[in-house]
């Protein structure tokens, strides 16, 4: 096994080994933030309105099988990382195989019904008749390559499980340059619209699979071919049982926040624009907490397989205390300066209504955003002990749950913007104690076997 190219996160002094980890983690996010703001430019320069329209339209209905499909691939990730940290290497390429397996197949079964189905899901969504061919188009060629989004996502995960978090980071530079570059041929000098859009993404998904496969090969040189349909049943059966929660959280999670969003439009568009602003202005936030969330998962999992349970919670400590010191500085310079940011989104003869706005909404969610920090640490950690069962209906409860039960319950009763900016503050908390709670139940009665039970041939 090429030691150049994995990080045994059971080794070495905690911080650094989490801070070399989780910073190509948190790089790859933003770089994928600003890529789609690029996208859209493009987009919209070079096919108008009714192109972005057409994106746009669609844009959530692809978040439902990429989100289940990435919490699969995150299953996965945890299985092999304590695979890896329990050094059994002989089982290492047949649980890679089976990944490679699963990914393929659901891939390619969630590319077919998509295709077939597309019609339908833009009858659905209420796609304008002006734009349904040209959004029929790009979604059939999106749903047509999905396969290769899929495969990406699952040999990403498996790099990051032999603590490869570099490669994954490397990779998505190649596909992003890639991707605005097909973007400009296909979109600005062929004016195939959001079609070329769509087929620019798909071949750069595709060259990022390539790829990713390449690296795994110099990551894991393993036994026997890395990549071919090979199921274990022993090994899927973890990453299933690991990976359905972590799934089916990752689709309801889009549904809760999309009831409280049709809440917000209902305040009228300053709100809505203030709070969008908002949106941009935390977004380093999101993708701080965000990455130390699968860091963590990933820590806790090597940690588990090498029967390291003092590194476990000394590492889980440590990483949350760097996620929540990290988004407090953000916090505070959010709660200083709210007014002078806000401005940069704004044209100049918005200031005076919108800025206002916008300074309140920030003041009152600043303080609290540490919770979110606690919670996705904490969840983290739980996830990695392979325990995701748990940690999904507590996110449901105490984030989804609360939301939803507030936006019905509470809201109509008071009706103002602060009220769903509450709903949020009071999730983040809830969800941020109850997770630290079932982080000291987790290691109160964490078992730590010396090693993994081998799968059956």
């Amino acid at each position: 096994m090429s030691q150049k190219k994995t990080l045994d996160l059971s080794q070495g002094t905690i911080w650094k080994v989490l801070l070399t980890f989780i910073l190509p983690i948190l790089a790859g996010s933003l770089i994928q933030q600003l890529y789609t703001a690029v996208d859209a430019v493009i987009v919209g320069r070079f096919a108008g309105k009714e192109g972005l329209a057409a994106i746009d339209s669609v844009y959530t209905m692809f978040k439902f099988p990429l989100n289940f499909l990435a919490g699969l691939s995150a299953g996965a990730t945890i299985v092999i990382s304590r695979l890896f940290g329990s050094k059994v290497e002989g089982e290492l390429s047949l649980a890679v195989r089976t990944a490679f397996t699963i990914g393929l197949v659901l891939g390619i079964l969630f590319s077919v019904i998509g295709c077939l189905s597309a019609p339908a899901l833009l009858e659905i969504m209420s796609v304008p008749e002006e734009i349904r061919p040209m959004t029929l188009a790009y979604v059939r060629i999106y749903f047509g390559g999905l396969w290769t989004m899929t495969m990406y996502n699952m040999l990403a995960g498996i790099l990051r499980a032999f603590g490869n978090s570099r490669s994954p980071l490397y990779i998505l530079i190649v596909c992003c340059v890639l991707n605005i570059a097909g973007d400009l041929v296909l979109v600005g000098l062929l004016h195939t619209g959001a079609a070329g859009a769509a087929a620019a993404t798909v071949f750069a998904q595709l060259v990022s699979v390539l790829l990713a496969m390449r690296s795994l090969v110099r990551t894991c040189p393993g036994e026997g071919p890395l990549f071919r349909v090979s199921f274990n049943r022993d090994h899927m059966k973890r990453m299933l049982l690991v990976g359905l929660p972590l799934a089916l959280q990752s689709i309801l999670f889009p549904v809760a926040n999309s009831i409280v969003h049709a809440s917000i439009n209902r305040m009228g568009t300053d709100a809505i624009a203030a709070w969008a602003v908002c949106g941009k202005l935390d977004m380093l936030i999101w993708l701080v907490a965000d990455s130390m969330s699968p860091a963590l998962s990933t820590y806790t999992s090597q940690n588990l397989g090498a029967g390291r349970k003092d590194r476990i919670l000394r590492g889980t400590i440590i990483g949350a205390a760097l996620s929540i010191g990290t988004v407090a500085l953000i916090s505070l310079a959010l709660f200083l300066i709210p007014g002078p940011l806000g401005k940069l989104f704004l044209a100049p003869a918005d200031h005076a209504t919108l800025s206002p706005m916008i300074v309140r909404f920030m003041r009152m969610m600043a303080p609290f955003y540490v919770f979110y920090a606690l919670h996705e640490a904490m969840s983290g950690s739980c996830c990695g002990t392979g325990d995701t069962l748990r940690p999904m209906i507590l996110t449901l409860t105490c984030t989804c749950l609360l939301r939803v039960a507030g936006v019905f319950l509470i809201l109509p009763g008071i009706g103002t913007m602060e009220c769903i900016i509450w709903i949020y503050v009071a999730s983040w908390i809830a969800a941020g104690i109850a997770f630290l709670c079932m982080f000291i139940y987790r290691m109160r009665h964490l078992d730590v076997p010396s090693s993994l039970p081998a799968p059956d041939k």
